[in-house]
Order: structure tokens, then C-alpha cells, then sequence
């Protein structure tokens, strides 16, 4: 008798772990480079700067098995400075939610749809240096508190991304944010183009909300280890940084650039960004470009140069930046060099 309920126990067991199978994994990167940096701020600085490539970062998730094809999924990435041990107060993402063969739903912080979309043709994959991210998103949102996001299943190469935030929660659109977009792949093509609204509150009246509105369109195609890219990207509205910057501003800009896997162990990229901004003030225009060469040790271990310079108006108060963890003053147009070494876990 006690056999036959120890075995009804053991199969009972069985067939739950089999219905809720789950994994968790960590890994991240540990990125740090010798960094030198001209026209920034009061001069030129020499440093070792963390995150050249990728923001060093832990990167907990895991997934359940919940049965009929559908799965629960979440991911934790808080962020460190290599070079101090400094964990950053913002978590690169933080998400739970379901997938299945009807798509997928997150909700936290989490990566918007011109993030993925123009992300993905940028030759350097929004890298420190990075001229889509300097330069075209700016001030637009890359990430976002407080949202909901559904992407759709792939259909004859088709995916959907659709993108809700909730904003701050004091009763107001403060914060509040909207994106609809979708991508296109098929072999060597990408295809994609994505439109959002943000809504922004005055730094100067907070009672005041004003709102922002990007679009990007982006196209990557490969032949071979060769991916010529290009992304194009309208911007109209309020954009803000408080607890001091605030402006309106209207423009466009386009990027043009490629990446080449030569071997497999050498890598080289280039970008470069026009910007147009209408009213060549707060904002104005420029030119980027930036060029980097990669060499992998192994296939978790890599060394890197690049180098950075943007041209920027002169008239401007707000100039472009080679890297937003220096800020150039009005008039400067700086340019930056980067030796670093990068270690995926």
C-alpha cells in the first residue's frame, strides 16, 4: 500500500514538472575602455570609462513552461560602472509577462519599438559611441517606465510592436507614451518603421504637459558578414531633461552606415548622421561619424577601437555629445577615441 502511494506521489510530481518546466539563467557583460575625449566641456580628458560596446550589466531572466504552447518570462538588468563597482540607480529593463503563439505582453521598464526597430540598423548597436543614440534619439525615449507592450506573432515576415505607458500616476498624462509600429524580415532584408508620442510636463511648469512626437524608419540588408543600414527620423515637439533643459524644437536626420563580420573574429563599422534641425537654436544641426574595428579573442572576449567626431552649429546650446557620459559646451564639436575590452558571462 505505502508503494502505491509513494509511486502515485512520484508520478503526480513528475507530470507537474513536466506542465511547469522553468529556467532561470545570469549573464551580462563587463565592458571598460581607455577613453580620450576632445572639445568636452572645460577641454580635452583621459579616463577609463565603463561600458564602451555595451553597458556593463547583470542580466537575470528566466522563462516557465505553463503548458498549450504558452510561457511566462521575465528579465532583471541592473546596471554597474566597471570602472568604479558603482551600481547605477536605473535598471537597463525590468519586465515580467506571457508569450505564446498569439504573441507576447510585457509590462515594466521596458525597451520601446524605435529602440529594437532603429536599433537594429544601427551599425554599432547603440555602443557608447553610438551616433543613432547621440544624435537621433537624443532626447527622445529609448526606455520606458511604467508600460504595457504587445508584440504580435510573425506573419508572412510581418511583427507588430504596439507600446502603452501608463505615465507618473498623478492623475495627469505626465509621462504618459504611446508607439505603434512594425518590422519586416525575410532572409537578408529588414524593414521597419515605428511612430510614438510622448507626453512631457513643462520643467519650467509642471502644470503644463506638452507633448512630443518620432517617427524612424530603418533598413538593413545582408550579403554575406556585409549589412549596409540606414535609418531616417522626423521630430517635432517638447523635449525635456529637468531639472534645467526644456525646449521645442522640429527636424529630421538620416543615418547611413554599414558592419562587416570579415572572419568571424574581425569586425569593422561605420555610421554617419546628418541632423536638420528647423529652427537651429536650442537644437541645430550636424554631421557624425563614427568608426570602430572589433577583435574577438574568443566567443565571449573582445577588443575594440573607435573613434567618434560630430560638427556641430555653432549657434547651438544644446550640442550633439560623441558620448553621454561627457557633455560638450555650446559651440564645441567634440570628437573621442575608445581602446577597450569587452567580456561576456
Amino acid at each position: 500500500m505505502n508503494k502505491k502511494v509513494l509511486l502515485a506521489g512520484l508520478t503526480l510530481f513528475a507530470c507537474v514538472g513536466a506542465h511547469a518546466q522553468s529556467s532561470v539563467w545570469l549573464s551580462g557583460w563587463v565592458d571598460l575602455n581607455l577613453e580620450h575625449l576632445t572639445s568636452n566641456g572645460n577641454g580635452s580628458v583621459t579616463r577609463l570609462s565603463s561600458g564602451g560596446l555595451n553597458n556593463s550589466r547583470f542580466n537575470l531572466s528566466g522563462v516557465e513552461d505553463l503548458g498549450g504552447g504558452n510561457k511566462a518570462i521575465f528579465t532583471i538588468e541592473p546596471q554597474f560602472s566597471a570602472a568604479t563597482g558603482v551600481q547605477s540607480a536605473a535598471f537597463r529593463q525590468s519586465y515580467v509577462g506571457l508569450k505564446g503563439n498569439w504573441g507576447e505582453v510585457t509590462m515594466g521598464r521596458i525597451q520601446t519599438p524605435s529602440y529594437l526597430i532603429a536599433g537594429y540598423a544601427d551599425p554599432t548597436y547603440s555602443a557608447d559611441m553610438s551616433l543613432v543614440s547621440n544624435m537621433e534619439f537624443f532626447y527622445a525615449s529609448y526606455v520606458v517606465n511604467n508600460a504595457i507592450k504587445y508584440n504580435t506573432p510573425k506573419f508572412l515576415g510581418f511583427t507588430g510592436h504596439f507600446m502603452y505607458g501608463t505615465g507618473v500616476g498623478n492623475g495627469t498624462t505626465s509621462g504618459r507614451f504611446l508607439s505603434t509600429g512594425a518590422d519586416y524580415r525575410n532572409g537578408p532584408i529588414f524593414l521597419g518603421g515605428v511612430s510614438e508620442l510622448l507626453y512631457t510636463p513643462n520643467v519650467f511648469n509642471a502644470s503644463q504637459i506638452k507633448t512630443s512626437r518620432d517617427n524612424y524608419f530603418s533598413a538593413v540588408y545582408r550579403y554575406g558578414g556585409f549589412e549596409p543600414t540606414a535609418i531616417f527620423h522626423t521630430y517635432n515637439g517638447y523635449y525635456a531633461y529637468p531639472p534645467y533643459v526644456g525646449f521645442t524644437s522640429k527636424g529630421w536626420d538620416y543615418q547611413l552606415g554599414a558592419r562587416w563580420n570579415i572572419d568571424g573574429r574581425n569586425r569593422v563599422y561605420f555610421s554617419y548622421v546628418h541632423r536638420h534641425d528647423d529652427f537651429n537654436t536650442t537644437l541645430g544641426s550636424a554631421n557624425g561619424e563614427v568608426v570602430g574595428y572589433i577583435y574577438g579573442l574568443s566567443k565571449r572576449t573582445d577588443l575594440y577601437a573607435a573613434f567618434a567626431h560630430i560638427q556641430n552649429a555653432k549657434n547651438a546650446s544644446l550640442p550633439y555629445p560623441v558620448t553621454f557620459q561627457d557633455t560638450p559646451n555650446a559651440g564645441q564639436s567634440p570628437s573621442g577615441v575608445q581602446l577597450g575590452i569587452r567580456h561576456a558571462f
